[in-house]
């Protein structure tokens, strides 16, 4: 068991946006609707408190679904009194926590994907940019939000990526695995990678809808849940190996998040078999989780890790809170004790998950 406490750095939180805190940031059209000045913004008012759902028919937000297994047995326990998941809240985690640093992702924004107006995505997705850089870069620089980019038209997110980089002082931005109509190896995102490539900066692949990757017909949140953000990671991951996205941008890094780590294992398997019969890759499948292109969130005590931790060693893991959607302050902090406890990881492989993989990735 470890005896002393590693530095910890979280690679997958979340914010959680205020309307009201983003409105200074919005274009004056947007804004309007966003406050239900017009009919889309009547409509857009009452989606926030709705007893109907998102668009994807299994999440329900802002009200508690009844009558499915599964849900909370106890009291939430948060890491602050103010708004989940502001910067106030996370300011607080961090203190309370002794983590390190905590790189965070969109909560309504992992929809961005499903967004068909490419200005209305632009917009919106500057005005996003803004508010987190105001918000919660500029509030504590142990906070590192990432951007969001409008993938629906590649130049305008090549250069909203480097506004964000260059300006904004983010990380980089996230990449939606569900929504958009090309996967994401296809070569009409690649401007996109040639300019994240060119700032060697951060690309993050994040679970977000369940729309359009058969699932469609699922009736059941639990069950959709167990597959709807590992299985659109493995298409992300595959479509860059194999559509030679990884060796034509070899400086951009790519972060693959909120799907655990076990899927690595079956693509392992599947490319060494793929081999035998098929075209591979450029270079070998395995060599492109060992390379330090590429970074995989492990959400509490993955029991294939250390399996995998042999397999290609332990660089590519890195621990993840989800703090505050799937976990409270609590369940964070178990999990990270849980990691420290994991009797088939040295003391150096736990240091690596909790910290060292992400501090090197993120360059924090």
């Amino acid at each position: 068991m470890t005896t002393t406490r590693p530095e910890i750095i979280d690679c997958d939180g979340h914010l959680i946006e205020s309307l009201e805190e983003m409105a200074e940031f919005l274009e004056p059209s947007v804004r309007r609707s966003a406050f239900g000045e017009s009919a889309p913004g009547i409509i857009m008012q009452m989606n926030r408190s709705s007893l109907w759902g998102t668009l994807d028919g299994v999440h329900f937000p802002r009200v508690a679904a009844q009558g499915e297994p599964g849900g909370p047995k106890r009291d939430r326990e948060n890491a602050s009194d103010s708004r989940m998941g502001s910067a106030t809240d996370w300011v607080a985690f961090l203190d309370r926590s002794g983590l390190e640093h905590s790189v965070l992702y969109t909560t309504e924004g992992l929809q961005v994907g499903n967004l068909r107006n490419p200005h209305y995505a632009t917009s919106i997705c500057r005005s996003y940019n803004d508010y987190i850089a105001s918000s919660y870069r500029q509030r504590d620089s142990r906070l590192h939000p990432i951007a969001l980019i409008p993938m629906q038209d590649p130049s305008a997110a090549a250069r909203e990526l480097r506004r964000a980089v260059t300006e904004l002082g983010l990380p980089g931005a996230m990449l939606p695995s569900t929504g958009l109509p090309l996967h994401l190896g296809h070569e009409y995102y690649w401007p996109v990678y040639e300019e994240a490539d060119n700032l060697g900066c951060i690309l993050g692949v994040h679970g977000g809808s369940n729309r359009g990757i058969g699932l469609d017909s699922f009736t059941m949140g639990t069950a959709s849940h167990m597959l709807h953000h590992p299985i659109p990671l493995m298409y992300a991951f595959v479509s860059f190996a194999y559509d030679g996205v990884f060796d034509r941008f070899p400086n951009m890094r790519v972060a693959f998040l909120e799907g655990g780590c076990a899927w690595v294992s079956l693509l392992l398997d599947r490319a060494e078999r793929e081999a035998e019969f098929g075209k591979g890759t450029k270079q070998p499948f395995q060599d492109y989780f060992t390379g330090g292109q590429v970074l995989i969130g492990c959400e509490g005590v993955d029991r294939t890790l250390p399996y995998l931790a042999g397999r290609v060693g332990i660089e590519p893991f890195a621990y993840s809170s989800d703090y505050p959607h799937e976990v409270d302050y609590a369940s964070a902090m178990r999990e990270v004790e849980e990691t420290l406890e994991m009797p088939d990881l040295s003391d150096d492989q736990r240091a690596a998950v909790l910290g060292g993989n992400a501090k090197r990735f993120f360059d924090l």
